[in-house]
């Protein structure tokens, strides 16, 4: 059975708003729009924009440390977000999951490009739960991975390795994350996002699983 990998059509959230989303989603504080603005790098007005949007569905700035208001913005991302993908290219190789990540995301950087990775592989550094066997890398650079020993896969389910190429570069900052990992991570709302986006059961209970601890507080 394949579960969460339909999305109903909905108004697709503009970059700032999903950046801001991405933010707010791990505050454990009140958060004030002037604070949000700055830490954006956008106007107020914009900032009040995005607050009443986020009203329309139940969301508060000044309540975010909630953990209902974090769940809240969890669902709506999932719902409304969607990464602005220029290029998306699928490749495959053989060695364990987590060393051809590495090897990919390396050949990346040393080509110039800003690399992050997503599901399957950064959620087994935050919130475990099944054996990666399939990533998402986002970067801003059109990079084919042949040269660092993959070969193209002809569909998603033949790939071990999902490169897209992204125009939002907010996209692109690593997150922080608790544990260290030998790549940069993609943050946690991206990765509940990509854990769906690439369907499947087990992937879904993944994502619940990583959105419990988003919602409580605790990565």
């Amino acid at each position: 059975m394949t579960v969460g990998t339909e999305r109903p059509k909905t108004r697709r959230w503009g970059e700032a708003t999903s950046r801001a989303v991405r933010l707010l989603a791990l505050r454990t504080v009140p958060t004030l729009q002037v604070d949000l603005a700055k830490e954006l790098g956008i106007t107020q007005p914009r900032v009040s924009q995005i607050g009443r949007l986020l009203a329309t569905e139940g969301v508060r700035f000044a309540d975010v440390h909630d953990a209902g208001q974090r769940a809240r913005l969890v669902l709506l991302y999932a719902l409304h977000h969607a990464p602005a993908v220029v290029t998306e290219t699928l490749w495959y190789d053989i060695d364990p999951s987590h060393e051809q990540v590495a090897r990919a995301v390396t050949y990346l950087v040393e080509a110039g490009a800003a690399a992050v990775v997503s599901a399957d592989a950064a959620p087994d550094f935050v919130a475990p739960w099944r054996s990666p066997t399939r990533t998402v890398i986002y970067t801003d650079l059109d990079a084919p991975l042949d040269s660092a020993g993959f070969v193209p896969a002809m569909a998603r389910g033949e790939a071990s390795i999902v490169l897209r190429h992204v125009s939002d570069t907010s996209l692109l900052e690593p997150w922080e994350a608790p544990r260290e990992a030998p790549f940069p991570l993609a943050h946690p709302l991206q990765q509940i996002w990509d854990l769906r986006d690439l369907g499947g059961e087990d992937r879904f209970e993944a994502s619940e699983r990583l959105m419990r601890r988003v919602t409580m507080g605790t990565l």
